[in-house]
């Protein structure tokens, strides 16, 4: 374009809508990696608080094992006749 001649209002509209359609897609990208940085920090959480609750399932069937070979026991003792 000649820097002496005045910009035509179709002209002004052509090169509004290529940079708007430009910022658009650059905030849609940013979006995009916003969206992938919080799903990766969730998943990440997810897996610590899975191992953590396997960690007390586990304890939890430890503990109610033992309680059962106590029980057992003192019912063994209890139901000993002298």
């Amino acid at each position: 374009m000649d820097n002496d001649r005045p910009v035509t209002q179709s002209q002004l509209h052509a090169t509004l809508d290529a940079a708007l359609t430009a910022k658009t897609d650059e905030l849609k990208e940013f979006m995009r990696q916003i969206e992938t940085n919080l799903l990766t920090a969730f998943h990440g959480y997810g897996k610590g608080q899975q191992a953590r609750m396997h960690t007390l399932e586990v304890a939890d069937a430890d503990v109610k094992i033992r309680l059962a070979a106590l029980e057992d026991r003192v019912l063994s003792l209890e139901t000993r006749r002298p």
